[in-house]
């Protein structure tokens, strides 16, 4: 894969045929080390994709807190 910008789903689908590839064995050492480049990339990219969402759901609990604790204050 390149460097464009690659989905979380589409990063993830290339590592498990990458896992795949390499569990089967069968390759030489040059293709084997070169899957295994390209996936350790590909993990950094779905653990910073991983770690993003986190980042925005736990953004999305902080605002449903302040909205609930809004709500209580204006209904004291």
């Amino acid at each position: 894969m390149t460097e464009k910008e690659t989905t979380y789903n589409e990063a993830a689908l290339r590592l498990e045929a990458i896992v795949a590839a390499l569990e089967r064995g069968g390759m030489g050492l040059d293709e084997t080390l070169k899957l295994y480049e390209e996936g350790a990339e590909l993990l950094k990219t779905c653990q910073a994709e991983l770690i993003a969402a986190e980042g925005r759901l736990n953004e999305l609990r902080l605002e449903d807190l302040e909205h609930e604790v809004q709500a209580q204050e204006t209904s004291d």
